[in-house]
């Protein structure tokens, strides 16, 4: 006697739950992120652990990074919509992007809850009118000195860099050492527009570290293993 009514067995090709939860879950997490994030702005300072440290006063502001700072913004978004674009057949690299970016994302908004950051290194006067100082001061008028440690735009520049390196999709040597260029130029325009102490930017690469360790070992798990 068969065991349920034959409508009951999957069909061929059909998404299974395995299938959503690879590919459509993560875009899930961006308006719990956002939510999140913002309900964190706006926090008086008073309390806050500054995290400047003495290598800042070594730092220059240069109100020119300001280029490579907002290039963060194509870098995350185009490389996620490229990614999900050429892995959206077999979802084998998408499960990774969505691990390091919502772990450690995640690890950052409890270290803002629970041990809210600022930094106090934002020049008094900028030293060079301009449209590019212009734009600094815009982005510095709205955006507060707070939740900056570890610095979300360092922590997933690393992400992007290093999930492109090791995509196989990418064939090119040239694509890959750009790529890494990128990403430290926009972790160096953190500290040149004095949005983040340096202490920020080794926070999030330490924070990175940790993350992949944690990723690798899910992966490397025997029963992960065997099932692909």
């Amino acid at each position: 006697m068969a065991d349920g009514p034959a409508s009951a067995a999957p069909r061929p090709g059909a998404p299974g739950a395995s299938w959503w939860w690879r590919r459509l879950a993560p875009l899930g997490y961006l308006p719990i992120f956002l939510g999140w994030y913002f309900l964190l702005e706006g926090r008086p300072a008073a309390g806050m652990i500054d995290v400047s440290s003495p290598l800042d006063a070594l730092i220059p502001f240069d109100e020119r990074w300001i280029v490579g700072y907002l290039a963060w913004f194509v870098y995350l978004i185009g490389f996620i919509a490229w990614l999900y674009v050429a892995d959206w057949r077999t979802a084998a690299e998408i499960p990774r992007l969505a691990f390091l970016l919502i772990v450690g994302m995640t690890v950052c908004l409890i270290g803002y809850t629970l041990w809210p950051t600022t930094q106090s290194l934002r020049p008094d006067a900028y030293p060079r009118p301009g449209p590019l100082t212009d734009i600094v001061a815009g982005l510095q008028g709205f955006d507060d000195p707070s939740n900056v440690f570890p610095s979300l735009h360092v922590y997933t520049s690393i992400v992007v860099a290093s999930c492109l390196a090791a995509s196989r999709y990418v064939r090119h040597t040239w694509v890959k050492v750009a790529s890494w260029a990128l990403c430290l130029v926009i972790a160096a325009s953190t500290c040149l527009l004095k949005q983040h102490s340096i202490l920020d930017a080794f926070g999030a690469a330490a924070l990175f570290a940790l993350v992949w360790l944690a990723w690798t070992a899910w992966t490397r798990h025997p029963r992960r293993t065997a099932q692909g």
